[in-house]
């Protein structure tokens, strides 16, 4: 019972955003086939956290990670995330995972082969949900997006571009 009342944040809290998250590929120039790293970043706030993506169920929702539809980028292999802070939560009565101050984690993408040239818009979404001590904010999807060129394939190879 306990768990649905922090789970209800009131008014004034639904207004807060307490994470903030960024994203940075690892190059800015890509050619269609090839592969570039993507760092999503959440900044968070003293006193909150968010839950890790391994954050089992029962409790709090999870931090998922993905991309968005319509774009040339797709995973390369599994997201990379750092270890997350574990222990026993009260409020939900269980074990959780959670992320405190600020969490990075690494997308390695492959852009399609047909992508054709020109700037791109790299789009990760993060579905996360966010608590302190005494509540917990209704979960939220945020879409963060950075620009990324798509190079001409036979030009990046002649100027010796890779991206990974």
């Amino acid at each position: 019972m306990l768990a649905a009342a922090l789970v209800a944040a009131p008014a004034a809290g639904a207004q807060e955003n307490p994470v903030t998250w960024t994203l940075t590929p690892s190059a800015t120039t890509v050619a269609p086939g090839g592969t570039v790293s993507a760092k999503l970043s959440a900044t968070i706030e003293d006193g909150w956290h968010v839950y890790s993506i391994t954050q089992g169920p029962g409790g709090p929702i999870p931090t998922r990670i993905s991309l968005a539809d319509g774009h040339p980028f797709v995973l390369a292999d599994a997201l990379k995330a750092p270890a997350p802070i574990s222990g026993f939560d009260s409020n939900f009565g269980i074990t959780v995972e959670t992320y405190e101050g600020s969490a990075a984690f690494t997308l390695p993408l492959k852009v399609a082969a047909t992508a054709h040239p020109g700037v791109d818009t790299l789009a990760v979404r993060a579905r996360y949900q966010v608590c302190n001590a005494s509540l917990c904010l209704p979960a939220k999807t945020e879409t963060v997006t950075a620009p990324i060129t798509i190079s001409a394939a036979g030009a990046a190879k002649k100027a010796g571009h890779t991206a990974s």
